[in-house]
Order: C-alpha cells, then structure tokens, then sequence
C-alpha cells in the first residue's frame, strides 16, 4: 500500500485528461484544470514509488548487464511514466500557458526527471539494462520530457539521443519472432510506454528515426500476445493472473498493426481486444478503453487475417505453444525450456508446461497475486513460485534448478534449458526439451521432456526420460489449478473444474506411485502470509541409469479406454499407445523427434 503514490497518480492522471479534453473541445478551461493537477506533481519532492527508495531497492539481485555496484536510485520507472505524462500535458496546454505558467512545469520535468539522470547515466542501473523493460519505461519518460522542452531548451538533444539508444536497446531485444524473455506483461509494458516517444520521435523526425522498423516490432507485433495466452510464465502471474489472457489495447496493437501493416495484429485485435463495453481504463496505452484509442485511431484499410497455424515456437527465449485453434473449446498447450538469466522476473522452472482448456487451468502455474518488498532481493529464490519445486518440473533426490545470480555473485552463465525440436502438423503438435543444463549434475544427470498434443482429442502426452543413480528418487511434479483427487488406488488423478473434466494417468516400467501433496506458499505481507498450494507427485525409484515415465491427460469422457493407454519400452525408442473415439494411435518417441505409427 502507497498512499503517496496514489496522490501522484490522481494528478497525473488527471492532467492528462483534462489536457487531451482542452485538444478535443478547445475549452480553455479543461487546460487550467489540467495546469492545476500539474502543478501539484511539480510540487512533489520526488516521483518514484516507494519501493525504489534505496532502503528498499538496494538489496535487489540486478539483472542481465547491471554492475552489482548500484548505490543512486533517482530515477525509477514510476519517474518516467510520470515525466511522459507531464511532458504530454505541457505540450497539449502550452498555447494557454503564461511564461511563469510553463516555467513552473519546466521545472518540474528538469528537476524531477531530465537533471536526476542527464550525464549520470553510468549510475542508472537501468541505462544498460537492455533486456529488462525498465530501459523503455525509464527512457521513454527522458526522451518525452527533453522533446517537449527543446523550444525552450534545445540543448536537451543530448537526453533526446540518449533516449533512441536506450529504447532502440530495449526494442531490440524483442526476438525476431516477437518473444519477450520477462514475460508477456512486461512485453506490453515496456513496449507501450516506449511507444510513445517512438512515435514522436518517428514523427519530429520526418521518419528518419523509425524504430517500428526494428526486427521484433515489424516482423511480429502481436504475435507473443496473441500465441501466449494461457502462457502465464514467469511473473506475467502478477497481472496475467489465472490463464493469462489477453493483454493489450486496441490502440496499442492499432498503432502497431498501422506501423507495420501486420495483418495477424488486426485479427489479434478484433478476436481478443475487441471489448468496447469495457469500463474506461486510463492513460495508460495497455489497457483497454483508454485515451490512447483515440490518439491512435485503429487503421481501416489492414485486413483481419488470422495465422496459418494457431502453434508457435519462440526459439531465442524458448517458449512454445500447441493448440489446434485459436479458442477455449481446443486445449491449449504452453511450455519454456529457456535460459535461466532473469533474476528479476525468471523463474527456475526450464521444462514446465501448462494445460488450458474449456478456459480453465488445469495444469500450471498459481498466480503471484502481487509483489511483496522482498520479492526482487535474494530472499526470491527461496520463494514456491519462484523455486523449482513450485513449478511442473522433474527433481532427483530433491535437487533444484540452478540460480544463475545471486547479490553481489558472479553469474553464472549458460546456465537453462533449451527447445530441441519443435513440430506443429495436421493432427498433433509436439515440442522436444532438454533441460539437462539447468540443474547442478549432482543428483539430476539428464533430463529430456517430449510434449505431444492430440488435437483431435484434446489429449496431452508426456514422455519424460530422466538420467541419475539407481535407486534415487524422481518425482514429478504437476500442479493442478482445478480440483484434482487421487483415485484410491493411486493409478490416475480426476481434474476437475468448473466446465472442464480430465484425467491423469502416469506409466513406467518401474513401480511408481501417485500422490497429492501440499505445498507451502509464503509471502512477507501482512495479510493471507501463508497458503498452502496442491501438487500431484509421480514418483519413481530409479530402476538403473535411465528412467522413463509417460504421463496422459485425457477427457473423462474417455475413462472407459483409460487402461488403454500403455507406454511400450520393447523397441528401441519409447511408444505410446492408446484409443479414442474408435480409433487407434500410436505415437514413436526418440531423442529427435516423433512419429506417429
């Protein structure tokens, strides 16, 4: 809880608001309500949000490209939406402003934003921090406040300059395929308030400086927003809570799909943005309903085309989504077997999956809810959600996954998983893991996940090959987000929800047993500071060097064939068999691919 922070938000926002109303009506009065709320952030001693004071922020673990040395904290994220906001109020009110009048907002942009960080750039942990979606948000507050002061401050094109390398960094660490390693609320996020002075920028500079044109952002707008719903990775749980969803606005993904002509943008917007009902959501450009769809007008000469493939791998962070199409009536399949390089938002989960379906979770991952103080320091990798054993994973012996940077530690590099083979066809999809290189080796020696989806079915295949010492324990690890009960003889799990039913069957060759277990969740917070989280063991004792065990999600509808499902390890390479709807499959699992028999 900040109550000062939300004093400042009442009068950033609304002086914006009223700033963009004296644009639309004219009405001078809408401007001098707007100078009024202004004037109050000016007359605040600083913008940023209590938790990057440094008694707060000083003990974080920094991510990728950030010296552990960081002492200054003067300019945070919340000093940059807050400069953006104020640039914009001063450029849309200036004609009705007095000379006092715009020295007064002057001030305010020079002496909260522009002069905290102006040569000192070497001291902002975020000024280099090029795959964390502060860079943007930071920048992007430095580049609109030094833009709208060049009239009476022209030597501010330094700031302006700095401000194209520091978003022209971010933006560039979009993948190719559009993929954001923070998750996708911080795709949104960083890229949204970037946007801002991209475009002014684009604009002032008769298109000279085009940042939509970099790689990420032409090729693939919308595509990580679109392909990962139902991804809720990482802390994209904080705001994709559940089974993640869509995020975004009509007027961000708009101005993108305008920028670019991207066609899969426009289908993205009209199948899962389209909510024009929805209560107004602010200034703020990713959020639905909000002053920016008006700013950005949504294009109307760029058809609606939706992909080829509903499937979709993102190979440089590795994350993958399998579904036969687009909608809650198709499972949907969501799995990251990437690096483990993000000490801010990653979490050690290389080889996890989730499971949506009929537009619920049934496997995946338990929602953040919130961001406590200690969430971002060391005390995180102690954290359920954030360790291994919160998340859909295998442990030997207990063994976790390796924390790539600790405070004040040297990395730990290449350290994470990796997708090996990714293949979406006509009648299933599937994605090949090798998550080996997360773990530490001492208990866990290999480890290789295969994820098959039967689109037809809506039936999910796991085939993991698990490599350790005779006789160490394995489990696996599934954490249901429905009502999961163990039958009583311990051979599957129901899956329960409100429309959706399921079954869960795990095979071996080697005796294993099937269990529900709690999980211990604890927060720092005042309120609800424990809770206690379900989990679905499957454990093994090792029968030799090289385990193997399959694991099936079914409908219930199917029970009746359930001791139909056998996994064959006669042949050389593992296979899974089993009947649905009257016909028969078969599915060849080897460490390269799989083919259907």
């Amino acid at each position: 809880k900040d109550d000062r922070a939300a004093y400042q938000n009442y009068y950033q926002y609304g002086s914006v608001v009223c700033a963009l109303l004296y644009q639309l009506t004219g009405d001078t009065a809408y401007a001098k309500r707007a100078y009024q709320l202004a004037e109050k952030l000016c007359e605040m001693d600083t913008w940023r949000l209590s938790a990057h004071y440094f008694e707060n922020i000083y003990t974080r673990v920094w991510p990728y490209g950030v010296k552990d040395d960081q002492v200054a904290f003067p300019f945070d994220i919340w000093v940059g939406d807050c400069a953006a906001d104020l640039a914009l109020t001063y450029d849309w009110i200036y004609p009705t402003l007095t000379k006092a009048q715009r020295d007064r907002l002057r001030s305010g942009l020079l002496e909260q934003a522009v002069l905290r960080v102006r040569g000192n750039y070497d001291y902002q942990w975020w000024a280099n921090a090029y795959k964390c979606n502060w860079s943007g948000i930071c920048f992007n507050g430095l580049g609109m406040a030094a833009l709208t002061l060049l009239n009476e401050d022209p030597q501010l094109t330094d700031v302006v300059i700095r401000s194209i390398e520091g978003i022209g960094g971010m933006v560039s660490n979009i993948t190719h395929e559009g993929g954001w390693q923070e998750g996708r609320h911080y795709s949104v996020y960083g890229l949204c308030q970037s946007m801002m002075f991209m475009d002014a920028i684009k604009r002032l500079s008769d298109g000279k400086i085009n940042m939509f044109l970099i790689d990420g952002v032409k090729n693939a707008p919308a595509d990580f927003a679109l392909f990962g719903m139902t991804g809720n990775f990482n802390d994209g749980t904080f705001r994709d809570k559940g089974i993640g969803g869509p995020i975004g606005s009509p007027g961000m993904y708009g101005k993108l799909a305008a920028e670019t002509g991207n066609t899969n943008a426009m289908f993205y917007i009209k199948t899962f943005l389209n909510r024009p009902n929805a209560l107004f959501g602010g200034i703020r450009n990713n959020a639905t309903n909000t002053i920016w769809d008006l700013i950005w007008p949504m294009p109307t000469d760029i058809p609606a085309t939706k992909p080829a493939d509903a499937s979709k791998h993102f190979p440089e962070i590795d994350w993958a989504f399998m579904r036969k199409d687009f909608g809650d009536d198709y499972m949907q399949v969501a799995t990251k077997c990437g690096p483990l390089d993000d000490p801010h938002h990653g979490h050690l989960d290389a080889g996890t999956f989730n499971l949506t379906w009929k537009g619920e979770s049934v496997i995946g991952e338990f929602s953040q809810e919130f961001y406590d103080q200690f969430i971002f320091n060391d005390d995180r990798w102690d954290y359920l959600n954030i360790r291994s054993l919160g998340h859909n994973v295998v442990l030997v012996d207990g063994e976790e996954q390796i924390i790539a940077k600790r405070k004040d530690q040297p990395w730990k590099e290449g350290i994470g998983g990796k997708i090996t083979k990714f293949e979406s066809l006509p009648g299933f999809a599937y994605t090949q893991m090798d998550a080996t290189n997360a773990y530490p080796g001492e208990h866990l020696k290999g480890w290789k996940r295969t994820l098959i989806l039967d689109k037809e079915n809506n039936i999910v295949l796991v085939l993991d090959k698990v490599q350790s010492a005779k006789g160490a324990q394995i489990d696996l690890l599934f954490h249901p987000n429905v009502e999961a009960t163990v039958s009583a003889d311990g051979t599957y799990a129901a899956l329960n929800g409100d429309s959706t039913h399921m079954e869960m069957k795990s095979m071996s060759k080697a005796p294993l047993s099937l269990t529900k277990q709690n999980q211990l969740y604890y927060r720092i917070v005042q309120q609800a500071p424990y809770a206690w989280v379900p989990c679905l063991y499957t454990t093994v004792k090792a029968p030799s060097e090289t385990t193997v065990i399959g694991t099936v999600f079914y409908p219930t509808e199917l029970k009746s064939g359930a001791n139909q499902f056998t996994l064959d390890e006669s042949g050389k390479n593992p296979v899974i068999r089993y009947t649905a709807g009257g016909k028969n499959y078969a599915y060849e699992i080897s460490d390269t691919q799989v083919k259907a028999i």
